[in-house]
C-alpha cells in the first residue's frame, strides 16, 4: 500500500480491510476493482471507479462488516475522512437518516444471501454423487446452481 495525503494505491489482492476493523476513512475509486466478501468469502460486489466503500460503517458507528480487497489489479483511491461522514451526520438529519435505513437494508440482505448460498451449498454437496437424486430433482438442483451463479454475477457488476 502506498498512501499520501489524500489517496491511497493498493497492490493487485492486497486487503484492505477486513470484518471487526475499526473504520478511520472511506474510499472512492479512481482506477481498478474492490472485491466486498461475507466472513465465509462470499462476494457480496465488485466495486470499480466512481464508486465509494468503507462508508456504511463510518455512517452506522460500527466495525467494519465486511471484507475489502484490491481485485486482480492495483487499486486506486482518494480517502474520504471519517470528518466528511461526521459532518454529514450533522449538518443533514434527514439525508442521514435516508441512508442509515438504507445501509442497515443493504447489510440485512447481504447477510440473507450469504446465508441463502451457505445453505444451498451445503445442500448440493450431500446430494452430488447421491445415486437416489432422480430427474426431477436433479433439473431442480441445476437450476438452483444457475440461479446462485446469476446472484454471484450481478453481485459482482
Amino acid at each position: 500500500m502506498q498512501r499520501n495525503d489524500n489517496s491511497i494505491i493498493w497492490n493487485p489482492g492486497e486487503l484492505i480491510y477486513e470484518i471487526g476493523n475499526i473504520p478511520e476513512e472511506a474510499y472512492l475509486i479512481l482506477e481498478g476493482y474492490v472485491i466486498i466478501e461475507t466472513k465465509d468469502k462470499f462476494q457480496l460486489n465488485r466495486l470499480g471507479v466512481g464508486e465509494v466503500f468503507g462508508e456504511t460503517s463510518l455512517l452506522l458507528g460500527t466495525k467494519r462488516t465486511v471484507t475489502a480487497k484490491a481485485c486482480s489489479q492495483k487499486v486506486v483511491a482518494n480517502i474520504i475522512p471519517k470528518d466528511y461522514f461526521v459532518k454529514l451526520k450533522k449538518n443533514d438529519v434527514v439525508l442521514n437518516a435516508l441512508i442509515r435505513k438504507t445501509q442497515v437494508r443493504l447489510m440485512d440482505a447481504n447477510s440473507k444471501i450469504n446465508q441463502l448460498a451457505n445453505e444451498v451449498s451445503e445442500l448440493l454437496s450431500s446430494l452430488k454423487g447421491d445415486s437416489k437424486v432422480d430427474g426431477e430433482l436433479s433439473s431442480r438442483i441445476t437450476n438452483l446452481r444457475k440461479k446462485i451463479s446469476q446472484i454471484n454475477d450481478i453481485a459482482s457488476d
